[in-house]
């Protein structure tokens, strides 16, 4: 106990030191504390009651809720792909003279067409006694009905692949009976 009493100016001085250490170490936490608050405000907003955890997790869901919609979203996106896929998107048209006379060019052949160049071929042969409608099948490319000049150039022009016009009919047209 002798050491104590003897060094009592010591220990003061060191208690005091030490004291001043601690204030130093609370006004710097408390610096930093206020810098992390004033982040928390800027990431949460002025009106925000919660804390970062709670926030961490709200984005958390709503990361998890705009994920689930971007994959119905994606589903949504490959079902309409596919239903545009039958569509009738390729078409080409084309008008001529069938039969020569003098009724003009009345006669049309039509091709309609889906990405598979699948579709109907739809012919009007007009002249000046009677009217006829064609409707023929293609199926990839090809028609396992016999296809006219016309109705061959409208199908190869809706696939986009490049076609002379057929020549003009030589007899008494191009579909006689």
């Amino acid at each position: 106990m002798n050491f104590i009493q003897d060094n009592q100016s010591l220990f003061i001085v060191f208690a005091i030191g030490l004291g001043v250490v601690a204030l130093i170490l609370c006004a710097y936490l408390l610096a930093k504390l206020g810098r992390l608050r004033h982040d928390q405000t800027v990431v949460l907003g002025e009106n925000r009651s919660r804390d970062l955890v709670a926030h961490g997790r709200a984005v958390q869901d709503e990361v998890q809720a705009l994920a689930y919609n971007l994959g119905e979203l994606t589903g949504r996106l490959e079902q309409g792909e596919r239903r545009l896929d039958e569509c009738l998107i390729f078409r080409s048209l084309i008008r001529y003279d069938a039969y020569r006379d003098l009724s003009g060019m009345q006669s049309t052949s039509m091709a309609l067409l889906n990405t598979q160049y699948s579709g109907v071929i739809i012919s009007a042969i007009q002249s000046r006694e009677h009217a006829r409608i064609y409707v023929k099948e293609v199926r990839h490319g090809d028609s396992p009905e016999k296809l006219s000049p016309e109705e061959i150039h409208v199908l190869k022009e809706a696939m986009g692949l490049k076609s002379h016009p057929p020549r003009e009919p030589v007899g008494g047209g191009v579909l006689d009976d």
